[in-house]
Parts: structure tokens; C-alpha cells; sequence
């Protein structure tokens, strides 16, 4: 039942699936510096799936941690830790993008610096986290 949910929550999302402005050409830019790249999420591989299939950007990423993978949700670190794994990096050389405060407090739990996109919340909900190096609304003129 819950894949038929999600299919059709998918499907109705489908004319909306976009990249955020200036992801492209970040993505672009991190991969020709062979800069490692992991997702970590706290959604099902299912959703995740659909987001890296539907917009063609999975062949940026070397390691990908679902809901699946991990015992523990964010803010437990765990799901972090997986992708520093998983990329052969040590937790203290990754940098997170995050758009949520409890996964900016899952990176700092994994011992890792933060970038916050603020799509869902504003700079000032994370003014509490000291990991937090930086923010913007978009990757429009982020540079790698």
C-alpha cells in the first residue's frame, strides 16, 4: 500500500519534479573536480529513486543512504556516517547540504560542516548549530 500511495503521489508530482536553480552547474562543476558525492535521506529508495531517475542526476552521486539503510533517523548521525563510509571520507572532510534543522543536527552529530539551502525553513532556524558554514535560498552562483 505504501508504494501505491507514493506512485500516485509521484505521478501527481511528476510536472513539478525540478532541480533547484543552480544545481546543474554545481553538480556539474563538483563532479569535474572529483569531488565525492553521496545522497543522504531520510526518505525510502523509492522516493529517492524517482528524484535521481526523473530528473537524470544519479550519475553524480558514488553512494546513496535511504530510510532503508539506517536504524536510526536524523538526527542520529548515522545515515551521514554511512556516506563518509561508503565514499571512503573521513566524517570530518564532508560537507553537508541540508534544508532541514534536524539534518543540519545529524551532521553535527557525525561530526560535519553544513551548508543550508533554505527552501522549507529560514537561516535564523539554524542560527543554534555551530556547524553551519554558510546558506542560501538556491545553488545560483555557488561555486565549488
Amino acid at each position: 500500500m505504501i508504494h501505491e500511495k507514493e506512485s500516485e503521489y509521484q505521478a501527481a508530482f511528476r510536472p513539478h519534479l525540478r532541480l533547484l536553480p543552480g544545481l546543474d552547474a554545481f553538480l556539474k562543476n563538483a563532479k569535474d573536480a572529483q569531488i565525492k558525492m553521496a545522497i543522504g535521506s531520510a526518505a525510502i529508495l523509492f522516493n529517492i529513486d524517482y528524484v535521481l531517475d526523473g530528473l537524470d542526476i544519479r550519475h553524480y552521486f558514488e553512494a546513496i543512504v535511504s530510510a532503508d539503510d539506517v536504524a536510526h533517523s536524523k538526527p542520529d548521525p548515522e545515515t551521514f556516517l554511512k556516506c563518509a563510509q561508503q565514499l571512503g571520507i573521513a566524517p570530518t572532510d564532508c560537507l553537508v547540504f541540508e534544508d532541514a534543522p534536524k539534518g543540519v543536527e545529524s551532521a553535527l552529530n557525525a561530526g560535519m560542516d553544513c551548508f543550508v539551502l533554505t527552501t522549507m525553513h529560514t537561516a535564523e532556524e539554524f542560527s543554534h548549530l555551530p556547524n553551519v558554514i554558510g546558506s542560501a535560498a538556491d545553488y545560483t552562483g555557488l561555486a565549488i
